[in-house]
């Protein structure tokens, strides 16, 4: 029994021993594998871009290509390649090999593809009141205009206003209103972008007080040599007109103000909105809207004089161009009219202004001025006011039922005091000292 348990722990020994050889030595069977990875192994770049690869070697050294054996270039930092393949749309590899063993090789398939394009648009929201504008911009992630998507549209809310192809905005109708921009790519698949637009009714305030000083000085009136080829007898004889400062409206009068003068249930305007010149007013209708404004305000509101109505048509002091047409000698730039407007007239202020920032100093709506309707003399004159008898009143600038040659800055017009009709409307003055 004895020699059983000393045999027994004689085995016990043995194997302990065995254990800690096998443990410091190793169990002699060490793993010489040579192996090689790559990560990733398929990779979507977009076109310019560049992809990291990743190279994983048990047992051996990394051998990279040579520079000139892969389309495209790259640079190595330890286990990392970073590869920019070519600027072309295909499919490209890059094939790494064990250094151990050249037959053990790793490929990682690259696919240089289009952007998808995004836009952004700034501003995102935007406060306006009626008759105002905003600038948006499509802020693109690619240029506008590669082989993978179109130009941007603008478009916006239906009747809340107007937007061009450049991102201008004008406000015409009191809410909220959403511009929206978009492109399309290369699969015809649009993508979009939207700003709010918070639109308020102006105030009385806010409108009568929108006038534009123009500095008094000498000009040329009536058919200057620009407007020679469409001149009428009526704007004959061209002659030297001197005026002092005075102020005229930005924007042809709209319904809303005239609302707010001559009473909500008053619109006499064939085609109604807030922001539409008010119109369908006869020169006898202005003169009662200007009394009761003036009431209101304690100021001295009128109508601008012929000269004067001339005058800021063609710039004032900053008249330099000579243009056919207010700001323009495109009137599609800067002017409703018959072969743009559909015969309709246009919320105020959605075309281009001239260079004292007027707009609509040609067509959307004929203009009264002060003035009676009488012929021109040679003579200089200096401030005039036109004759001092007559039944009939001058109009100016054209409108969207009239051709081109009415929107001209010399052109003349007359109708009877007490006329109306849907093409006649207004815009105010006042003189220098308010």
């Amino acid at each position: 029994m004895r020699y059983l348990k000393i045999a027994k722990l004689a085995v016990i020994a043995a194997a302990a021993s065995s254990l800690l050889f096998l443990t410091a030595c190793g169990d002699g069977l060490e793993d010489k594998t040579v192996s090689i990875a790559i990560s990733p192994t398929k990779e979507n770049v977009v076109l310019g871009g560049s992809v990291e690869l990743t190279v994983t070697a048990k047992n051996t050294a990394i051998k990279w290509p040579d520079q000139g054996a892969v389309e495209g270039s790259f640079t190595v930092n330890g286990n990392k390649a970073n590869y920019m393949p070519p600027s072309v749309i295909g499919t490209y590899k890059f094939k790494v090999a064990a250094e151990a063993d050249a037959s053990r090789t790793v490929t990682a398939t690259i696919a240089v593809v289009y952007a998808a394009p995004e836009i952004t648009v700034s501003p995102t929201t935007a406060t306006l009141k009626i008759g105002k504008t905003a600038k948006f911009t499509a802020i693109p992630t690619i240029p506008f205009g590669q082989p993978q998507q179109q130009e941007p549209a603008w478009e916006v809310s239906a009747g809340c206003g107007t937007i061009d192809q450049s991102g201008l905005f004008s406000a015409s109708r009191s809410g909220d209103c959403t511009v929206t921009v978009s492109v399309r790519d290369r699969n015809n698949k649009k993508i979009t972008a939207s700003a709010t637009v918070k639109i308020q009714d102006p105030t009385l305030d806010d409108i009568i007080e929108d006038m534009v000083q123009v500095r008094g000085g000498t000009f040329t009136m009536g058919c200057t040599s620009e407007q020679e080829n469409d001149c009428t007898g009526l704007e004959r004889p061209a002659h030297q007109v001197t005026l002092s400062d005075f102020y005229i409206g930005s924007y042809e009068v709209n319904q809303f103000l005239w609302k707010q003068i001559m009473g909500v249930n008053y619109n006499p305007s064939h085609n109604q909105d807030n922001n539409l010149p008010v119109e369908s007013v006869s020169w006898d209708d202005v003169h009662t809207f200007i009394e009761r404004l003036n009431e209101r305000t304690g100021k001295s509101y009128r109508l601008p004089t012929e000269a004067e109505w001339e005058y800021a048509a063609r710039g004032g002091n900053n008249q330099g161009g000579g243009y056919i047409y207010s700001g323009s000698n495109t009137l599609d730039d800067v002017g409703w009219y018959a072969d743009n407007s559909d015969g309709k007239t246009k919320p105020v202020g959605t075309k281009r202004p001239n260079a004292l920032g007027l707009y609509d100093m040609s067509g959307n709506v004929d203009e009264w001025v002060s003035d009676r309707y009488g012929a021109y003399s040679d003579g200089a004159l200096n401030n005039p006011t036109g004759p001092e008898s007559g039944f009939s009143r001058i109009v100016r600038g054209g409108s969207s039922r009239l051709g081109a040659e009415s929107a001209r800055v010399s052109s003349r017009g007359g109708w009877s005091a007490g006329s109306s009709n849907a093409f006649l409307g207004f815009r105010l003055a006042i003189t220098s000292t308010r």
